[in-house]
């Protein structure tokens, strides 16, 4: 099992300068900071046929990497769903009552408000998106589940200055301690991600096993999947990523051929967005244009074989 680097290289982290330090005397240490968590919204269609496969994927994309902290969202692209902008003084009570639901209903369809993102019920923001549901409708969440925080970071020496016009043996003297220093760093982040790998693997196993429970008892889901369904489940799934934090990743593992016409200006901001399983090489042209516009980071789309070489890596990248 490995655990992957998001969000910058380990050289990056290790080498901290002095000159970062503010007020007092210098430490010569510093905690390490991890990159952030991935937060993953994965969207699978529940058509006949489809759906067993790429929860399959998916539990194939947990077992092969994981980071402390992470959130992970499976839901079914299905119709049926709208989204509502919080105002001053709504809470998830009033907007269920509102609109003939329960309050249950709404907090299973919105999971960004609750533990999985650290966040209380009870607290909402104005501005905030919420999924509200059809009336009896059942919920299209499949999964929802968080990662173990994992072991404290390691303390990092802080690296030293280089000399100002240094003669030989000062420059001798500074390129052996950072060399040192380097490998000290680089030995305690290594035992740290051990340690966290030990941590993450009973439930790096055991949301793999579920998915795979799931992928075995959903061969009897029929239909097919609309445009009008891949929309609402696209606004949901932005909606719950919105309220998590850490590397943000929307995941379409089905449905994709149907292609959005077009997405909200900016609704894809610090987003990246892997599509997968792709037959269509005009979809994939059309997915990265609409996505590119949507504001999103970076985008991905893969066909059938990519997903199938290259999916666990695109998505711990």
């Amino acid at each position: 099992m490995k655990f992957v680097k998001r969000a910058r290289t380990l050289a990056g982290v290790l080498a901290v300068s002095v000159a970062g330090c503010t007020g007092g005397a210098l430490s010569n240490s510093q905690a390490y900071t991890p990159p952030p968590p991935l937060a993953l919204v994965a969207l699978v269609d529940p058509s006949s046929g489809q759906m067993p496969a790429e929860l399959q994927q998916l539990a194939n994309v947990i077992r092969s990497s994981a980071s402390p902290n992470e959130a992970v969202v499976v839901m079914m692209v299905a119709p049926g769903t709208r989204t509502y902008v919080v105002r001053g003084g709504d809470s998830l009570s009033s907007i269920a009552i509102s609109n003939g639901l329960t309050l249950r209903d709404i907090e299973a369809a919105n999971p960004q408000f609750g533990p999985v993102a650290g966040r209380n019920w009870s607290v909402i923001h104005p501005g905030e998106h919420v999924t509200v549901p059809d009336k009896g409708a059942p919920s299209p969440l499949l999964l929802v589940t968080r990662a173990p925080a994992g072991p404290p970071p390691p303390v990092l020496i802080r690296l030293p200055q280089e000399p100002k016009n240094p003669t030989d043996y000062q420059r001798a003297q500074y390129e052996h301690a950072l060399a040192a220093d380097n490998a000290t760093n680089a030995s305690r982040v290594a035992a740290w991600r051990a340690s966290a790998n030990e941590v993450l693997l009973p439930w790096q196993t055991q949301v793999a096993a579920e998915l795979e429970s799931k992928a075995g008892s959903s061969n009897g889901l029929a239909g097919g999947t609309s445009g009008t369904a891949l929309s609402a489940s696209l606004a949901a799934g932005i909606g719950t990523l919105a309220g998590l934090s850490g590397h943000r990743l929307l995941l379409v593992l089905g449905g994709a051929e149907a292609g959005p016409s077009s997405l909200p200006p900016h609704s894809l901001a610090g987003v990246t967005l892997v599509v997968a399983n792709l037959s269509d090489p005009g979809a994939a042209a059309v997915w990265t244009t609409v996505a590119k516009d949507a504001g999103a980071e970076s985008v991905s789309a893969l066909d059938a074989a990519l997903t199938q070489l290259q999916l666990a890596q695109v998505v711990n990248k």
